[in-house]
């Protein structure tokens, strides 16, 4: 059989219009094919991203430490204090921060309206200074810390040399639960806004200051707020005494001294009586300072008791006095 070879002709394309299978407006399709564009961007997203060029980096680390440390105290410190507020978040208690200007604290008699850390007269304000004070620009960053280790180091002495003003023990509590031992060190002045006074809240009265322990190179330990129902100043060291011996003590060793907290401990509660909107006068400093002299007399008393035995009976021969027992 002979071989057949179908011969084809090549013949052109004829041009046909372009059929459209979408009916609707040339826009809707524009629009939708900027999804697609938008979809297939947000996978290319997903790829590590570049580092930016070396040109385009501020060298932070290689300013000279004085320059370093100014800005870390731009960022870092509050003039107003730094106040925390407990609270509950997925089950668990923390502290949040609070507005620096004004803020609301429960107290043993009622709700009592502070302002930059001390009781406002009368529990009033003037809305219009308020809001004035609450517009000012505050720039609290303390997240800077988070850049690297160096940063972290370097300024982290700096944000905890603030005024921290703790709306109660269980904020003290939970405040210092999440501090590293290093980090508790680095404290220099707390601030106790609320004594706890209920079965629940009064139980956290010592573990809180129990907590406090590691912040031993506090230069000011304030209770603003009222510690017990009465005015006796014997039975308001005997409580701080009882709640926080462990700080006390903690301190003392630390000083080498065994009182040597009883000087970093101020009182406003003498001042204010039964009245939180009361407004001292000329007589309540006089009575104050006599007040806190007994409060620290009495305080240190109590912590004597835990010296050793041989300076205690030195102190007696020179005294005239022997031991005796603490009168309740």
């Amino acid at each position: 059989m002979s071989n057949v070879q179908a011969a084809t002709r090549s013949q052109p394309k004829r041009k046909r219009a372009q059929v459209k299978y979408y009916e609707g407006n040339d826009d809707d399709l524009l629009a939708s094919d900027q999804e697609v564009e938008e979809f297939s961007t947000s996978k290319r997203s997903k790829a590590k991203p570049r580092p930016l060029p070396k040109r385009k980096i501020f060298p932070f680390l290689s300013l000279p430490a004085e320059l370093r440390n100014i800005i870390y105290e731009h960022a870092l410190v509050d003039g107003n204090g730094v106040h925390l507020i407990a609270k509950t978040e997925h089950y668990r208690r923390v502290v949040i921060r609070e507005n620096p200007v004004t803020n609301v604290v429960n107290g043993p008699f009622g709700r009592v309206r502070y302002r930059n850390g001390f009781p406002h007269p009368y529990g009033g304000s003037n809305e219009e200074e308020d809001e004035e004070e609450s517009s000012k620009p505050i720039s609290f960053v303390p997240s800077l810390l988070a850049v690297n280790r160096q940063i972290c180091a370097e300024a982290l002495p700096i944000l905890y040399s603030n005024k921290f003003m703790l709306e109660d023990t269980t904020a003290l509590h939970s405040f210092m639960a999440d501090l590293r031992p290093k980090t508790r060190e680095l404290l220099e002045d707390v601030t106790i806004q609320g004594w706890g006074y209920t079965k629940a809240h009064k139980a956290l009265n010592h573990p809180g200051l129990t907590m406090l322990s590691g912040a031993v190179n506090l230069k000011r330990l304030h209770f603003q707020c009222r510690i017990g129902w009465g005015n006796n100043v014997r039975k308001v060291a005997r409580q701080v005494y009882r709640d926080g011996f462990h700080w006390l003590e903690a301190v003392g060793v630390a000083k080498g001294n065994y009182d040597a907290a009883v000087d970093l401990i101020s009182l406003a509660e003498f001042t204010h009586h039964r009245s939180p909107w009361r407004i001292p006068n000329e007589e309540d400093a006089v009575d104050q300072a006599a007040k806190m002299e007994a409060f620290g007399d009495e305080l240190r008393k109590l912590l004597s008791y835990k010296k050793p035995s041989s300076s205690r009976k030195s102190e007696g021969k020179r005294n005239g006095k022997g031991k005796g027992k603490v009168d309740d």
